[in-house]
């Protein structure tokens, strides 16, 4: 596998992982140029929304690189007094890393000087197939979740759950993504609460590809995962971590951040090319 990191956005411009036969092919969007990005800031990016204003502004801005080596790449963005409406500052800290194991892990530490509410993911989208304008809709989806949390009309999270069984957002057995995204109104957009929030040794998702044989399983730290195809007619998938929703002792998660506490949130994407057998077709 190889990876691209750029300090503009804290993002990840390309990764490679291979195909079934050993061929190296992009599996994740990405522009050549920085003007693209401008047009279309949180692809690839690390997402932070903060302070007051809750927007996310970090994409627009060039972040320093800590440190870096042939596996791994470490970026902190240290904001300005005010910035955002927060009363203090937020420093933010990402972290890809290329393991031995054929993973991109991602790790994010944040911190701050003031109290705020906080959200963090990324902004990748995903095409298996090894070319980015062939459509996802063949590619198979499972998801470890049998409830979704509900949007309200301003986008944000309501803290009720919905069930799922037997509906177009039902992937509790693998399904190829468009068999029903039809039935949906605009495309899959949703917050997935995983029935093993705590537990990063269980799968949140697997993401699976027949024709180039790559399989990816998504583990994370967070109890919701968003899963976004970007309409009906898609070549490309998200599928974000988000802390909220609920943990295992269904208590809801605090998205808060005090001075002294340190969030610490972990997403690990994992490629083979031999699939689990809960992904395998005939």
């Amino acid at each position: 596998m190889e990876a691209v990191i750029s300090n503009y956005g804290a993002r990840l411009v390309s990764l490679t992982a291979h195909n079934w036969n050993g061929r190296l092919e992009p599996v994740v969007k990405g522009y050549t140029n920085k003007e693209e990005y401008l047009k279309d800031r949180t692809l690839g990016a690390t997402l932070i929304y903060f302070g007051k204003n809750n927007e996310e502004t970090l994409s627009g801005k060039m972040w320093e690189l800590v440190s870096s080596d042939n596996q791994s790449v470490t970026l902190r963005y240290v904001t300005s007094q005010g910035e955002n409406g927060l009363d203090g500052k937020l420093n933010a800290t990402v972290t890809y890393t290329l393991s031995d194991q054929n993973a991109l892990d991602v790790d994010y530490r944040i911190a701050t000087t003031a109290e705020t509410k906080l959200e963090v993911t990324n902004g990748i989208c995903f095409n298996l197939s090894g070319e980015m304008h062939r459509s996802i809709l063949k590619q198979h989806l499972w998801v470890d979740a049998v409830q979704i949390n509900t949007y309200n009309a301003k986008r944000q999270l309501t803290g009720v759950l919905q069930r799922i069984k037997n509906t177009p957002f039902d992937f509790t057995k693998p399904r190829e993504i468009g068999e029903r995204i039809k039935s949906t109104s605009k495309g899959y957009d949703n917050a997935y609460q995983l029935r093993h929030p705590d537990n990063m040794q269980k799968a949140a998702a697997i993401l699976f590809d027949a024709q180039s044989g790559r399989a990816m399983t998504v583990y994370s730290s967070e109890p919701t995962l968003n899963i976004n195809t970007y309409g009906k007619e898609s070549c490309g998938i998200s599928l974000q971590p988000i802390h909220a929703g609920y943990n295992s002792g269904m208590e809801k998660v605090s998205n808060e951040l005090r001075p002294g506490q340190v969030f610490h949130g972990a997403t690990v994407f994992f490629f083979t090319t031999d699939p689990p057998l809960i992904m395998r077709t005939k």
